[in-house]
């Protein structure tokens, strides 16, 4: 269901491996959105520290278009 998410409404998908790669080194940092049983939205993320800080990026954040405006995508990067 995540790739058909990502299919569909990500504006500029990236290949699959690509997605592998942020989850399966910083999986606590990707997190999935249901409604109604399917997949709503997700976030895809890594943290790394740098110098002296963390920092964050936000790899891919895709919410179904038809339930945009509903504050999925500000709930997820909340996360």
């Amino acid at each position: 269901e995540i790739v058909g998410l990502i299919d569909k409404d990500l504006s500029e998908p990236y290949s699959i491996f690509t997605y592998r790669y942020f989850i399966y080194n910083w999986p606590q940092h990707t997190h999935i959105a249901v409604h109604e049983g399917k997949v709503a939205g997700v976030i895809v993320c890594k943290l790394d520290r740098h110098r002296d800080y963390n920092r964050g990026y936000i790899a891919m954040l895709a919410v179904d278009t038809k339930l945009r405006g509903k504050g999925i995508g500000s709930c997820l990067i909340s996360k």
